[in-house]
C-alpha cells in the first residue's frame, strides 16, 4: 500500500529522489527515482514514487538499465546548472550534490549555452537563485497545495518553466522559510544567515520553538557563539517536517547588538559575583526591615519549566509570596482550567487535527497565535474536513472556512447552540441525567436573526454527521467559563460514539507549566496592587518583562 520508494526506505534502501517528499507525496517530475521492475504487475523501468508496493513484486535498484537511466537523468538536470557550489549557501547539504555523486555523473559533455533566468526579490527572509532550479515542483506544491497560499507558483512551460511570483515582492505566507528547507538545490536559501557559514561550520543542536504554545521541534545552528539559524526538526506528532517563519526567524534578538552581555548594577557593568552579592544584600536588608512577605516574584509563560520550578521552590523555602506567571487572574484561571481538563482520551496532537473531519475553533486566531495550527487545519480541510470558527476578530486562514463573528461575551452561547443542535435527543437521553440537565440549561436560540439561525442549524447538521470532530479552544479572549465548556462538549461528543478531540491554544510556550505551579488566580495584577499600597517592596523578575507584557504602562511608571 505504500509507494515503492517508501517501502525501500523502510528496508534501508535509499532510492534517489528530488521531487518526492514524505509530506508532499509523489508527482513523478524529476525521474531520478527510476528502478527496474522484474516481476509483478509492472515491468521494466518505472518511477518508484508513482507505484504502490504489492505482493509478488521484485524490484531492482541496481539493474544496469535503471542505473544508466538515472545517470542520464542526472546529466540532463546538470546541463544548465551554474556549478556555483563554492558560493552557494546550499553547499554541504545540497541534495543535488549528493545525487550527482551517487549517480556517477562527473564529466560535463554539453558545450552549448546554458539557460538563464532573472532572479526575483522575494522579501527579507528568502533568497532567490532560479538558475539552480531542476524543476522538481517541490516549492509550488508546498506553497500552494500544502500551505494554501498563491502568490508564488509555476509560470511559463517546458524548458523555460519558472518558479516565483508574478512580480517581485515579499512573499505573503507565514511559512515561506520552509522553501529553503525543502528545495533540493538552493533555489531558495535562508537570507538572514546567508554567507555566515557552511553546514559543517555550525554547532547544531536540537531545540524547541518558544514563540507559541505548540512546542515545534527545531534545530539551532550556531557559530562564533551566536545562534544564526533555526530549521525544522521532524516531529511525528507536532510540526511534522515544517515550522512557521516566527519560529524560524524569531531568534535574532539573541545576538542583538544592544543586548546586555554583562550583569548590570544600577546601569553599570559588573561581574556576576558582584551582581549576585549586591542582589543578595538588598534582599537581606529588605527582609530584615519588612519581612519575607514584602518580596514578590514574577515569571512568565515563556520561562522554562526549570526556571518556573526553581522560583516556586525558592519562594517556598524563603517564605515569600508564591510566584505569579500570568498578567491577570482571569487568564491564570482559564489556563489552569484548560490544563486540568486535558484528559488523555480527549487530548489530541496537531497530527490528529490533520485527520479531523470537523474542526470547531472557539476564540482562536491560528495564523496569529499559533501558525502551525493553521497549517494542520489546512491539511484537514484538504482531506475534506469542515472548519468552523467562532471569534470576534477578522480571522484569515489559507483555506475555506465558516466564520461566525460574535462578541466575546456571546462565544460560549453560540458554541453551545451549535453543539446542542448536533445532538439527537435520544443520544442525549442515553448519556444520562447529567448530560440531559447540561443541555437543558442552554437557553433557546431566540432573538437571533433567521439567517444566523439557519447557518447554525446547517453547521450543527454537519457536526452531527462527523465522525472525528475536534474542538480547538483559545484561552486569551474567551470568557472564563469557555475552557471548561469546551471540555464538557468534547466529552459529550465522545459519549455520542464520535472520536472527538480537544485542543487548547494557550498564550505562551510554557503556559502549561506555569498553570501547574501557580496558586489559584494569583497574577501580576495582584502584585501590582500590593506594590501600589506598599505591602510589596521588592520584586524579583525571572524571564519576564512587565513593561512589555502589561497593558497599562503609565500605571507601572507610577510604581
Amino acid at each position: 500500500g505504500t509507494k515503492v520508494i517508501e517501502a525501500a526506505e523502510q528496508l534501508g534502501i535509499m532510492i534517489p529522489r528530488f521531487c518526492y517528499h514524505p509530506a508532499l507525496g509523489s508527482v513523478g517530475a524529476c525521474r531520478v527515482c527510476a528502478v527496474k521492475f522484474l516481476e509483478g504487475p509492472f515491468q521494466g523501468v518505472q518511477m518508484s514514487c508513482m507505484i504502490d508496493a504489492k505482493d509478488g513484486m521484485i524490484v531492482s535498484t541496481t539493474d544496469e538499465e535503471a542505473v544508466e537511466f538515472r545517470q542520464y537523468v542526472i546529466e540532463w538536470l546538470m546541463l544548465n546548472h551554474p556549478h556555483d557550489c563554492p558560493v552557494c549557501d546550499e553547499g554541504g547539504h545540497c541534495l543535488l550534490q549528493d545525487m550527482t555523486i551517487s549517480g556517477g555523473h562527473g564529466m560535463r559533455r554539453y558545450l552549448g549555452l546554458k539557460r538563464t533566468y532573472q532572479d526575483q526579490y522575494l522579501g527579507p527572509l528568502v533568497q532567490h537563485e532560479m538558475n539552480r532550479c531542476i524543476h522538481c515542483y517541490r516549492c509550488s506544491r508546498f506553497y500552494q497545495e500544502f500551505a494554501g497560499y498563491h502568490d508564488l507558483g509555476v509560470m511559463q512551460s517546458a524548458n523555460q518553466t519558472f518558479f516565483g511570483r508574478y512580480e517581485e515582492g515579499t512573499l505573503e505566507s507565514p511559512f515561506t522559510g520552509n522553501l529553503s528547507d525543502i528545495c533540493p538545490t538552493g533555489v531558495y536559501t535562508d537570507k538572514p544567515s546567508r554567507f555566515f557559514g557552511r553546514r559543517w561550520d555550525y554547532q547544531r543542536s536540537p531545540s524547541l520553538c518558544i514563540h507559541c504554545s505548540l512546542g515545534c521541534h527545531t534545530v539551532a545552528s550556531a557559530r562564533y557563539r551566536e545562534v544564526v539559524r533555526h530549521e525544522a526538526r521532524f516531529s511525528e506528532v507536532i510540526n511534522g517536517y515544517f515550522i512557521c517563519d516566527r519560529g524560524r526567524h524569531g531568534l535574532h534578538y539573541a545576538r542583538h547588538e544592544t543586548r546586555p552581555r554583562q550583569p548590570l548594577v544600577n546601569g553599570e557593568e559588573v561581574t556576576y559575583e558582584v551582581a549576585i552579592q549586591a542582589a543578595r544584600k538588598k534582599l537581606e536588608e529588605l527582609i530584615s526591615s519588612s519581612g519575607p512577605n514584602s518580596v514578590a516574584c514574577l515569571s512568565s509563560e515563556r520561562a522554562s519549566l526549570e526556571t518556573q520550578a526553581t522560583l516556586h521552590k525558592i519562594c517556598q523555602d524563603k517564605g515569600w509570596k508564591q510566584p505569579a506567571f500570568f498578567m491577570d487572574g482571569t487568564l491564570a484561571r482559564k489556563i489552569k482550567t484548560a490544563s486540568s481538563r486535558l484528559e488523555p482520551e480527549l487530548a489530541v496532537s496537531l497530527r490528529h487535527l490533520e485527520g479531523a473531519d470537523f474542526i470547531l475553533a472557539v476564540g482562536a486566531d491560528p495564523i496569529n497565535e499559533a501558525p502551525m495550527l493553521a497549517l494542520a487545519m489546512r491539511q484537514a480541510q484538504r482531506n475534506g474536513g469542515k472548519i468552523f470558527v467562532i471569534d470576534p476578530r477578522p480571522i484569515f486562514l489559507p483555506f475555506d472556512f465558516v466564520h461566525l463573528p460574535v462578541t466575546p461575551d456571546k462565544i460560549s452561547l453560540y458554541f453551545s447552540w451549535l453543539t446542542k443542535g448536533a445532538m439527537d435527543s435520544e443520544v442525549v437521553a442515553d448519556m444520562g441525567q447529567a448530560a440531559s440537565k447540561f443541555y437543558q440549561s442552554i437557553p433557546a436560540i431566540e432573538g437571533v436573526e433567521d439567517a444566523l439561525q439557519e447557518q447554525i442549524s446547517t453547521l450543527a447538521q454537519q457536526l452531527r454527521k462527523s465522525e472525528r470532530p475536534i474542538i480547538v479552544c483559545g484561552t486569551e479572549i474567551v470568557p472564563e467559563t469557555t475552557p471548561a465548556l469546551a471540555a464538557d462538549h468534547a466529552q459529550l461528543l465522545l459519549k455520542s460514539n464520535k472520536r472527538a478531540g480537544l485542543f487548547y491554544l494557550m498564550p505562551g510556550a510554557n503556559s502549561f507549566g506555569g498553570s501547574l505551579l501557580a496558586e489559584d488566580g494569583i497574577s501580576f495584577l495582584d502584585i501590582l496592587e500590593e506594590l501600589e499600597n506598599g505591602t510589596v517592596k521588592g520584586l524579583i523578575l525571572a524571564e519576564s518583562d512587565p513593561f512589555y507584557r502589561f497593558h497599562d504602562r503609565q500605571r507601572l511608571n507610577q510604581v
